[in-house]
């Protein structure tokens, strides 16, 4: 009995953990040119559990009724949700490693592009069904509380540099001092905790300036 419902909590915890994002209205535009208008349904992503098939794939069907499609990082350029001409969402994967893309939403660009996403870590309570603290994802707004992870990467790099992840490993102080060194002034406001890790597109922001 004990081994049943175990289990039973287990697959459960898979379906929340790799549940995905709502459909929503938006436009994938993959890397041959092509861009597909209809719903799409971004993964949701775990750090605790091995999927079988590692790659994050985002979901694409023309309407409700259409069949769906499963795309991955070889052949999607960019995701884009449109609420209004003032509200526009743009996702693209990036490498967190060599071997390691992710689905990251942009928060702010330039010299050094602010990426973030959400990851759930299963070993405890899950974090959220739809946003990260339990209430309905927001594809077009930013707030430093949906995410939970939070990667830079500047024009000349390949792979991007985390700066605050779900697992704390090292702190966003260290972490920041150390990818924006090349900028003092910066560097400076950090020491002096003048920002801290809520403050984090304002730091990449005051870097682009920096180096622009």
């Amino acid at each position: 009995m004990k081994i049943k419902i175990a289990l039973i909590f287990f697959f459960l915890t898979i379906s929340v953990s790799y549940g995905q994002y709502s459909w929503t209205k938006g436009e994938l535009v993959l890397k041959n040119g092509d861009t597909l208008i209809g719903q799409i349904k971004l993964p949701m992503i775990s750090k605790d559990l091995i999927a079988f098939n590692s790659k994050e794939k985002v979901k694409y069907r023309k309407n409700r009724k259409s069949k769906m499609v499963k795309y991955d990082e070889k052949l999607v350029s960019k995701i884009i949700f449109r609420n209004s001409d003032s509200e526009i969402a743009y996702f693209e994967f990036i490498k967190t490693s060599r071997k390691k893309s992710g689905l990251f939403k942009i928060i702010c660009s330039g010299n050094a592009t602010l990426y973030a996403r959400s990851v759930s870590l299963t070993t405890s309570t899950p974090m959220y069904m739809h946003g990260p603290n339990g209430g309905t994802w927001n594809h077009w707004h930013y707030s430093y509380f949906d995410f939970n992870e939070f990667y830079v990467l500047r024009e000349s790099e390949e792979v991007a540099s985390p700066l605050i992840t779900a697992r704390i490993s090292s702190s966003f102080k260290k972490r920041a001092m150390e990818y924006f060194s090349d900028c003092n002034q910066l560097v400076s406001k950090l020491k002096e905790r003048i920002y801290i890790k809520d403050d984090i597109k304002d730091v990449v922001d005051e870097y682009n300036d920096c180096k622009s």
